[in-house]
């Protein structure tokens, strides 16, 4: 037995059971509930603190328009500038040449245009009600407080005067109108100040396509230098599996290798030493081979074999779909060959050269591992793109989690710590950065850290007892937990118990610098679930920490840092604990989320933040069903 198995159980919660009492609480504001449905929330409310803030955000939101029913609210500003291009463009239209003259219909009064105003108007604030658009200014209390889902508006404001940013596209996964799964992009061009009441279109899909993938996704990790992508999901049997996929659509990048160094040269593939599965398709073994496109750096020399935790399936299957598209992707050229092990030598240019091709129709997905359970939400591929880690455990609950590296071009992902007790923490340039527990000299549970070569498996101890600490990508800083560990509820995970998450400094050597008062404290505990990611200038950074009481829910933040002191702020108009699905994006210049389902007693949301030198904007998009950001 493991350390990690001493622990107790603790009862969990339902999420259906969340939903339900979600749904209820947004009927009961229009119709009055059934008696068997009214006494089940009651009881429900009493027992679940996020469900009854949901329900008295709901019942806010009931009295705040009440009280506007007899306000007549001032229209935007360009609202009749708009209405009368979009008369002129009709009437302009080559559809309307040559139609008869319609009978003419008798116009609706001033008055009634007012009210129908004032309805628009209020639907328009309770659809956001449980969004971005609702916060106004800062949240009182300490960080990682609770604070009202929904904000009662003060008043209704003419239209903002949307800013233009440049700020790339935000991407994620969600059901479409047919009940497919698709892959939806949108250029995010401009945003809207979180003052008043915002005008902004809402974000356009403007590249959606259709997927195919086997396993329910919960994340989505998109490599830094392509189209490339690692989906962590449940499959049909209620494990998980960690799956490669081909994004439809491209995304090249100017840096397609590591930093420290020159690119590789792809020479001949290894013929896999495993045999294939008997089923696989010739075009599942062109999917394995493009697969192998993204070479690793010359310094690697990990071996492909299939990790022998029980429990665990390291899976080679390969699996189609077909995506209708014609735009580029960066293939490196890469004949086959049985030459029985050959390693990538380095290139004497300082640059790589990607050949353009056009992309096939055919989507490659890899399963890398199945029969698993996923572990926490820090999973990511290193800075180069040349690796991907995770943690798991085996999903029949034989053994605690292990941290699991894949690199590109490899068939299946293998375990790199075999003591059942370690989780993935973060990269700092190729080296990935691990956390575990052990017993200590008193028998209590302590964290430690370290440093793993993700090629060789070389562990280098680092000084202090942080836990999970996400470096920035200068190297000079890090988020982490600050305090003691214990089991959680399966009696294998380690997770926080007391203490806050805070900032501290960072080396490349020792690690981080435990001793002394941190920098600062940017959540305080309990928490149960946290994750930390940067941008790529290191100056901004997101902290999403999970519901304490539904951990498939949480609430996200945003902070800038000061690089020379240390101090953490929280500009105007960033979000502070906002309601959260698990998985963001963040990126030089904007923060992308998803809202928890039924907000608003629609679908979930996707949500960004973009800001400049002078402001902070937002803008979202309109109902997604089964959204999953892409990070």
């Amino acid at each position: 037995m493991s350390p990690l198995q001493r622990g107790g159980r603790r009862p969990g919660h339902s999420s259906a059971a969340h939903d339900r009492a979600r749904t209820l609480s947004a009927e009961r504001v229009d119709w009055p509930l059934e008696a068997a449905d009214a006494t089940w929330l009651a009881e429900h409310l009493v027992d679940c603190e996020t469900c009854r803030d949901v329900a008295a955000a709901y019942d806010t939101d009931r009295l705040a328009l009440l009280t506007m029913r007899d306000r007549q609210p001032e229209p935007p500003r360009d609202l009749w500038a708009r209405t009368s291009a979009a008369i002129e463009r009709e009437s302009a239209s080559p559809a309307r040449a040559g139609q008869r003259p319609r009978p003419r219909r008798r116009s609706i009064p001033l008055g009634a245009l007012s009210g129908i105003a004032v309805i628009a108007v209020v639907v328009g604030a309770t659809a956001l009600s449980g969004g971005f658009f609702s916060a106004r200014g800062p949240v009182d209390g300490p960080a990682g407080s609770s604070p009202p889902i929904a904000a009662v508006p003060t008043s209704v404001l003419p239209g903002a005067t949307p800013m233009a940013v440049g700020v790339g596209s935000v991407e994620w996964l969600g059901t479409s109108s047919t009940g497919k799964l698709a892959y939806s992009s949108a250029p995010i061009e401009k945003v809207c100040t979180t003052t008043g009441q915002p005008d902004c279109e809402p974000v356009a899909d403007r590249d959606s396509k259709q997927i195919d993938l086997s396993i329910e996704p919960k994340s989505i990790s998109q490599s830094p230098v392509g189209n490339q992508a690692v989906v962590v999901g449940t499959d049909a049997s209620g494990s998980d599996a960690v799956v490669v996929m081909s994004l439809p659509t491209p995304r090249p990048s100017a840096t397609a290798t590591a930093p420290s160094a020159p690119p590789p040269t792809p020479r001949p593939t290894v013929t896999p030493t495993s045999t294939p599965p008997a089923t696989q398709t010739p075009a599942a073994s062109e999917s394995a081979s493009a697969l192998q496109s993204l070479e690793p750096s010359a310094s690697d020399s990990a071996s492909t074999e299939p990790s022998s935790t029980p429990g665990v399936t390291p899976s080679a299957s390969v699996e189609a779909s077909v995506v209708p598209t014609d735009e580029p992707s960066i293939v490196p050229s890469v004949e086959p060959s049985s030459e029985p092990s050959v390693e990538p030598t380095v290139a004497p240019t300082p640059e790589a050269t990607p050949i353009l091709t056009p992309e096939p129709t055919v989507s490659r997905n890899l399963a890398i591992i199945s029969g698993v359970k996923v572990v926490g939400q820090s999973a990511a591929y290193s800075p180069d793109g040349g690796w991907f880690a995770f943690t798991a455990r085996p999903s029949d609950g034989s053994d605690g989690p292990d941290i699991y590296v894949w690199r590109v071009g490899d068939e299946v992902a293998r375990a790199i710590t075999t003591d059942h007790a370690s989780v993935f923490a973060s990269w700092t340039d190729d080296r990935l950065i691990g956390s575990r527990i052990a017993a200590g000299p008193t028998g209590d549970l302590e964290a430690r850290s370290f440093f793993i070569d993700p090629a060789s498996g070389t562990e280098t101890a680092t000084a202090g007892k942080a836990w999970r600490p996400a470096v920035d990508p200068t190297g000079h800083w890090a988020v982490t937990w600050d305090g003691t560990v214990e089991i959680a509820g399966d009696g294998m995970t380690p997770v926080p118990a007391e203490g806050s998450l805070v900032l501290r400094g960072f080396s490349e050597s020792a690690g981080v610098a435990t001793d002394g008062s941190p920098a600062a404290v940017v959540a305080d505990g309990p928490v149960t679930e946290f994750d930390v990611r940067w941008d790529e200038t290191g100056t901004w950074l997101a902290v999403w920490v999970a519901d304490a009481s539904d951990p498939t829910i949480g609430r996200l933040s945003l902070l800038q840092l000061d690089p020379v002191s240390g101090q953490l702020d929280r500009p105007d108009g960033a979000p502070r604990d906002m309601p959260a699905l698990p998985g963001f994006s963040i990126a030089d210049g904007r923060l992308a989320w998803a809202t928890p389902r039924g907000q608003g007693g629609e679908g979930s949301r996707v949500q960004v933040v973009a800001w400049t030198d002078d402001a902070v904007g937002a803008v979202e998009s309109g109902p997604v069903e089964n959204v999953v950001v892409i990070h």
